[in-house]
């Protein structure tokens, strides 16, 4: 008995018909959850680096101002600037302070604020939201003059 040529490979064809469709039905889910959890960092290195791009333009503008208000003004305008492109939840969230008296000869620190939303993000079990703050000292010129609160 002799068999013909590739019917044994039809046979064997037929029994891992349907293997594809199980493959992905396994491997969907995981990468999904492995693409949103990449979003996930994405978003929080993005949201921190742009934080401490914040601090540092804060505390290097407010090292610059004569008054502690101008100085806040400073923080506030750089904090602006650069939550211009984070994600909506930083970026509406962001804060800056000043968190260091304001005299000269002393450094200056900055810190700034901001919250992620990560709620839609919720099939990975990251339903809450993660606050990030990130802080620069610059110091302010012991020759300087300075005005107002900080004198």
């Amino acid at each position: 008995m002799t068999s013909r040529p590739g019917s044994r490979g039809r046979r064997r064809r037929t029994r891992e018909r349907g293997t594809m469709a199980l493959e992905m039905v396994i491997l969907a889910p995981v990468l999904l959850a492995l693409f949103m959890f990449l979003l996930a960092c994405g978003r929080y290195f993005q949201s921190s680096s742009l934080l401490e791009s914040a601090a540092r333009d804060g505390a290097r503008g407010a090292s610059q101002a004569r008054s502690l208000q101008d100085a806040q003004a400073r923080v506030d305008e750089a904090v602006n600037s650069a939550m211009s492109q984070a994600v909506a939840s930083c970026k509406e969230s962001a804060a800056g302070s000043i968190t260091t008296g304001f005299v000269a000869g002393s450094p200056l620190s900055v810190e700034v604020t901001c919250t992620i939303n990560y709620r839609d993000l919720g099939l990975l079990g990251l339903g809450g939201d993660t606050k990030i703050t990130k802080r620069f000292t610059s110091s302010l010129d012991p020759y300087r003059g300075v005005r107002g609160d900080g004198s």
